[in-house]
């Protein structure tokens, strides 16, 4: 079975999402808007359906993600907590936990 992974870029204006196999080939690429109104909420909501859309779209069950990864505007720890993106509206939370629980995926 083919595996692939995601990568995502937070940014103020736009998030930019490509989908990738594990070799780092990149298969398609895209952006979504970046929605800061009420403190960054709909960000992640937003990431999470955009990647399923495209999992929906490409016909790729879940068990062929092996991960998405993620960068964004701030400080991120090794566990996952970023600890603030004012250009987002983010205060202190752990991201890594907050994606891979709206996502179900690593």
């Amino acid at each position: 079975m083919k595996k692939y992974c995601f990568g995502v870029d937070v940014g103020g204006t736009t998030v930019k999402l490509g989908y990738f196999d594990t070799e780092g080939t990149l298969l398609d690429k895209w952006e979504i808007p970046t929605r800061t109104a009420d403190g960054g909420k709909a960000i992640l909501p937003d990431i999470a359906a955009s990647i399923q859309e495209k999992m929906k779209e490409k016909g790729m069950d879940p068990d062929e993600v092996v991960g998405v990864g993620i960068g964004v505007p701030g400080p991120v720890d090794g566990e996952g907590t970023i600890y603030r993106a004012v250009n987002l509206g983010w205060g202190v939370f752990n991201i890594k936990k907050e994606l891979e629980a709206i996502l179900n995926l690593p």
